[in-house]
């Protein structure tokens, strides 16, 4: 039995001491990590890794180099704890060029950079369009990574401007828009050879010979603009200023450029206006005994009437210099519209709910309910629960419009029952009707109902709106 316990020991402190290594092992394998930073375009990323080179730390970072790359430091330098490694992706840029066009895979993302390493320069007077966008002397702020390019490169062209003569580098396709970048002011009429929408391709030299200043007052504006010399009539020939009609200039059309280079146009119009407008008519009513109440009957349709004037007038300069007034006139009198209207009453009858009834009326009209808890009013206040007419409101008692409907008006409202005119609202204006409740027994009504007027009709209004 000693024998046994002693064998057991053995393996205890075997087994310990294995565990023991183990942990050891494990503690410096952990303690010869490294610690790097890996940033790929821009983004950074902690990495641990026991990897001895670059490679191996961006091998078990999971990313790959591309031989097109651009890798800081080198793929097979030692790796250092704490180091911080750089790589760039390369991309395709699309460069356009006159002769035209091809791909660069670069790792390169200002566009300056790109052009060298497509073995190109970006000169002054260039024009480089960055992703469609035109960049000029600001092309080095451009802070993105393109994937087009589109240069065209400058070329020299003489300019002559009186006495001077010098050479511009321009790749615009206009000798206008090259004397723009150049810096190069075209005031209105000056003269230049070829025109400013001459294309520039084909052309080695361009003339600008210079105009003198002009003040032309016309239609209550001054146009400060120039002239090359000529006459009154040449100057607002270039400046584009047309006479009409009677128009005349000062000084006039045959002279030349005064001194003081201002030149007057005056505006002459001589018309005679005509002018009508519409004399509105009224609409009045009228009954008529053989028409039904309720129904209506166009007996004049009405027509407007014209008012006219007529007036000669003669302007220069838009002030008025002679006016002739010929009158106005009633050029046509209005003819009053007249509707007639039913007031014959037939009385009818209809079998209800209620049992059959007569009525004399029948009007489609919008009917609502309410009760005294409904009504807006506080219920300790004196009128609470109290018609306009003075009656305790219940069921049977409804609000209408008093302007057509007098109170005591008896009535049948399917669904509801008879009912008299009692009370008033102030929402209830028209063909609306308030059927009132207690509060015990109040129903909602929100829908068009047909309400019979029973007879007789106590002055009922022979028109509803």
């Amino acid at each position: 039995m000693t024998a046994v316990y002693t064998w057991l020991g053995h393996e205890r402190a075997r087994t310990l001491a294995v565990a023991l290594a183990l942990t050891g092992m494990a503690f410096i394998y952990s303690s010869s990590a490294k610690n790097i930073t890996v940033v790929v375009d821009g983004e950074d990323e902690r990495v641990s890794t026991h990897a001895r080179t670059v490679a191996g730390g961006l091998h078990d970072a999971g990313l790959a180099v591309s031989p097109s790359d651009r890798l800081s430091p080198a793929s097979d330098a030692p790796l250092r704890d704490g180091m911080v490694i750089e790589l760039t992706r390369a991309k395709q840029v699309l460069i356009e060029r006159p002769v035209g066009k091809s791909w660069l895979t670069t790792p390169e993302r200002a566009p300056t950079d790109i052009l060298a390493a497509a073995g190109l320069r970006f000169y002054p007077g260039d024009r480089l369009w960055v992703d469609g966008e035109p960049r000029g002397e600001d092309v080095a702020q451009v802070l993105s990574s393109p994937s087009r390019l589109r240069l065209e490169p400058s070329r020299s062209i003489s300019v002559s401007d009186g006495s001077t003569s010098w050479l511009l580098r321009t790749a615009a396709p206009t000798v206008g828009e090259a004397l723009w970048e150049s810096g190069i002011v075209v005031s209105e009429g000056d003269r230049v050879e070829p025109s400013l929408y001459f294309p520039l391709a084909g052309i080695s030299s361009i003339t600008i010979t210079r105009s003198a200043p002009l003040t032309i007052e016309v239609d209550g504006l001054t146009i400060q603009t120039r002239a090359v010399g000529g006459t009154v009539g040449d100057a607002l020939a270039d400046a584009g200023v047309a006479l009409i009609g009677l128009d005349f200039t000062r000084p006039s059309l045959q002279d030349g450029i005064p001194d003081d280079g201002t030149i007057r146009v005056v505006r002459v119009a001589e018309r005679v206006e005509v002018e009508e407008k519409p004399l509105p008519f009224e609409t009045t009513y009228q009954p008529i005994d053989d028409l039904e109440i309720d129904n209506q009957r166009v007996v004049e349709t009405g027509a407007y009437g014209v008012l006219a004037n007529r007036v000669r007038i003669r302007l220069e300069d838009g002030e008025e210099t002679v006016r002739f007034v010929e009158g106005d006139w009633v050029a046509r009198e209005p003819e009053p519209r007249v509707i007639g209207y039913g007031t014959q009453i037939i009385p009818r009858s209809i079998n209800t709910d209620d049992g059959p009834i007569q009525y004399c009326r029948a009007v489609s009209m919008y009917a609502t309910s309410y009760s005294p808890s409904r009504a807006g009013v506080p219920a300790g206040a004196k009128n609470f629960g109290i018609t306009a007419s003075g009656q305790p409101l219940t069921r049977g008692l409804v609000a209408i419009d008093r302007s057509l409907i007098p109170f005591g008006t008896l009535m049948y409202v399917p669904g509801y029952g008879f009912a008299e005119a009692a009370d008033t609202g102030g929402g209830v204006k028209g063909r609306w009707i308030d059927l009132g409740y207690d509060d015990d027994n109040y129903v909602a009504w929100h829908q068009y109902v047909t309400v019979y007027f029973l007879c007789p009709l106590p002055g009922l209004a022979w028109i509803f709106p």
